[in-house]
């Protein structure tokens, strides 16, 4: 049996440039506002400093996983349970690899779309693009493109048509 995994996270040099940005803004602004970092003038700041580290660290800790084996593909956005998607491949009509643009297409990264198209993804421009019987679009970013080729090429079987573009 072969077996897809891959596990991505949200590692964007520019991500991590907002943050130390931030993050410097708000030390340098309390140590202005304070004797050394010892006696707070303005505690807002220090309450402005922890509160910035709770998005921060929930982005840098999600995590985008994609499995692609007998039973069919399924993703899940770590730490959010609600994202858990799975997709056997009898309800699957089309399954290919493909460039896309995040911005133009979906307004960039995570999980966007409605009901009927949605992308699941963190970062790159390629996508595995799974459309169900029932014409739904799913896109599901991949920084591997040609290990997912692979292992659909070996499962093209299992749906009625497999498309490459």
């Amino acid at each position: 049996m072969r077996v897809f995994i891959e596990k991505q996270r949200f590692n964007q040099w520019w991500l991590y440039a907002i943050y130390i940005l931030v993050l410097a803004i708000l030390i340098t602004a309390i140590y202005k506002n304070s004797d050394g970092f010892i006696n707070f003038h303005s505690p807002i700041l220090v309450l402005l400093l922890l509160i910035a580290f709770i998005p921060m660290g929930f982005i840098l800790y999600m995590q985008l996983e994609t499995r692609i084996d007998n039973e069919g593909i399924s993703l899940k956005f770590l730490p959010l349970g609600f994202s858990k998607k799975s997709f056997s491949w009898k309800e699957i009509d089309e399954c290919y690899v493909r460039k896309y643009n995040p911005f133009v297409e979906y307004g960039g990264w995570g999980i966007r779309g409605s009901s009927r198209r949605k992308v699941y993804n963190v970062s790159g421009y390629l996508g595995i693009q799974i459309v169900t019987k029932d014409k739904k679009k799913f896109l599901i970013g991949t920084q591997k493109p040609d290990a997912a080729r692979a292992v659909l090429k070996h499962y093209q079987h299992k749906k009625l048509k497999t498309s490459e573009k």
